[in-house]
């Protein structure tokens, strides 16, 4: 997995690769203190991952999200910057940013919020404020990784948690932890929920 920070504190960088080291089995880790050493990277690599402070001292956030977005289209973009005002935040994830680790997030919600990121699954705070309105109608992919949507669509044929593992190659541990994750991003408390809710929105799109 190769992992890009973008980030002009020292500290910052060192303490983020510090937390994705103890998570990800030998990641391939690169750090950038301006937004043009990073430019450099994305022309000569692909990466999984992609960390941005809102606060750059070379570009403006929104243009700079515009450049990752075409130069990265794959990656997974996580804002990664101290506790903004809602509607600063809201703005940069319409802008394209997946997922927002905040800066002062407690030990026990970094990694949580790290383990998940790895796992490609999307991570916000716990602040309803946060989700963007989303049309009802939207489709699964609106609102699930890609690795959900894998899960969610053996989840609907039925398989069982071992099942869906072997076809994956992951743990029945790492199963349960994306199923818990689902849950909670689609608001069911159940595997019946959920696939209720997944098949609904298949039928949408396709009628």
């Amino acid at each position: 997995m190769k992992i890009l920070i973008i980030d002009p504190s020292f500290f910052m960088r060192s303490g983020l690769i510090q937390l994705l080291t103890n998570y990800a089995t030998q990641p391939s880790i690169y750090e950038a203190d301006s937004f043009a050493v990073a430019e450099n990277y994305l022309k000569a690599d692909e990466f999984n991952i992609i960390f941005v402070e809102m606060e750059l001292p070379d570009e403006e956030i929104r243009p700079a999200l515009q450049r990752l977005k075409r130069l990265a289209p794959s990656a997974h973009l996580v804002l990664f910057t101290k506790a903004k005002a809602i509607g600063d935040v809201r703005q940069v994830m319409a802008a394209g940013v997946r997922s927002y680790l905040p800066k002062d997030a407690s030990a026990e919600q970094a990694k949580m919020a790290i383990r998940g990121l790895l796992n490609g699954d999307r991570y916000l705070p716990d602040d309803p404020n946060l989700n963007e309105p989303r049309n009802k109608n939207s489709g699964a992919e609106s609102f699930l990784s890609p690795r959900q949507l894998e899960i969610m669509q053996l989840l609907a044929q039925g398989l069982s948690n071992k099942e869906i593992a072997n076809i994956l190659g992951i743990t029945e541990g790492t199963i349960r932890v994306h199923l818990s994750a689902i849950f909670k991003a689609i608001k069911v408390s159940n595997r019946t929920e959920a696939t209720l809710w997944y098949l609904l929105r298949q039928k949408k799109l396709v009628d």
